[in-house]
């Protein structure tokens, strides 16, 4: 019986109960509850030898703790248990951790939902960019994949946050470019001065300004309390640019920014104001989640880089 399973407790506690029962008919008065009782006792020492009796009470095992569902964009895990799980011809058993919420797909090109948590397990279902999967477990196995569940399959997705994250997203489209943004994020503007997404709960906010060249775009200005913090590379629609960090002089706020030259006249550019540099995923999910109008954009996702495992 694999952990967080309740029915080796209550089975024990169904089957002293038919004990007494049984053992009571069979003798009469005082007498006869006497020697119940003196059975029962028997009955749960025994089975507390077992480690089964800790639900009917007086301590023993307990069983699982869980949690409600998050309100928040991340994933609540509850406990862990074991599966077996078949990839072709072959079953093996992977650890799977009980995970409450839901999933957003940000490849462009959607994910592929598989039959089990391998890259060689057949793949049932493709989920296109925006779709919103319910999520059931987590495993480390093979990279990492979710089971999630949606509206017409049951399957693993990759847990790469490269192609999905918590939470539900809202959508932008336009000529220049298409974009994921977080649900309840407020939008203005317009792709040439730039389009503004900004988080109505904070000072968070990014802004995506599409232009003939890179040099043409605004980038974050280094000075008067600006100072570069780190750089890491990252990928949008098969396009490689460096996504940079700063700090500023005020507490509580960070900038970032990315530059993509797309072709000979097209660019892209994003910046971001931060009250934490642990919110950078938020400005991964808008990179991982562009595309663009033209062939560049047609292919495989990208490879992930090590720093956004």
């Amino acid at each position: 019986m694999t952990q967080g399973e309740p029915t080796s407790a209550s089975g024990g506690c169904t089957i002293v109960a038919a004990l007494v029962v049984r053992s009571s008919r069979g003798l009469g008065g005082e007498r006869a509850l006497k020697g119940a009782r003196r059975a029962l006792g028997g009955v749960f020492s025994l089975l507390a030898l077992a480690g089964l009796v800790g639900a009917c009470g007086g301590g023993g095992h307990k069983s699982a703790t869980t949690t409600s569902r998050s309100t928040s964009t991340s994933l609540a895990t509850t406990t862990t248990r074991a599966i077996p799980t078949t990839t072709g011809s072959t079953t093996t058993t992977v650890a799977v951790a009980v995970v409450n919420g839901v999933l957003t797909v940000l490849s462009p090109i959607g994910l592929n939902v598989r039959a089990g948590p391998s890259k060689t397990a057949t793949i049932i279902a493709t989920a296109a960019q925006g779709t919103v999967l319910q999520v059931l477990g987590r495993t480390p196995a093979d990279g990492g994949w979710y089971k999630v569940h949606g509206a017409t399959a049951l399957g693993w997705m990759t847990a790469n946050p490269a192609y999905s994250a918590a939470g539900r997203f809202g959508t932008y489209s336009s000529t220049p470019f298409k974009v994921l943004y977080p649900a309840g994020w407020v939008v203005s503007g317009a792709p040439a001065p730039g389009v503004t997404f900004r988080n109505p709960r904070g000072s968070e906010s990014v802004v995506i300004v599409a232009g003939p060249k890179v040099s043409k775009l605004p980038t974050v200005a280094q000075g008067a309390g600006i100072s570069e913090h780190g750089q890491q590379q990252v990928v949008a629609c098969g396009i490689t640019a460096l996504l940079r960090t700063y700090n500023t002089a005020s507490p509580g706020r960070y900038l970032a920014d990315v530059a993509f030259s797309i072709n000979a006249k097209h660019a892209m550019a994003l910046k971001a104001t931060l009250p934490s540099l642990a919110r950078l995923r938020t400005v991964l999910d808008f990179v991982n989640s562009v595309s663009f109008p033209f062939p560049v954009c047609v292919g495989r996702p990208p490879a992930p880089t090590s720093t956004t495992q």
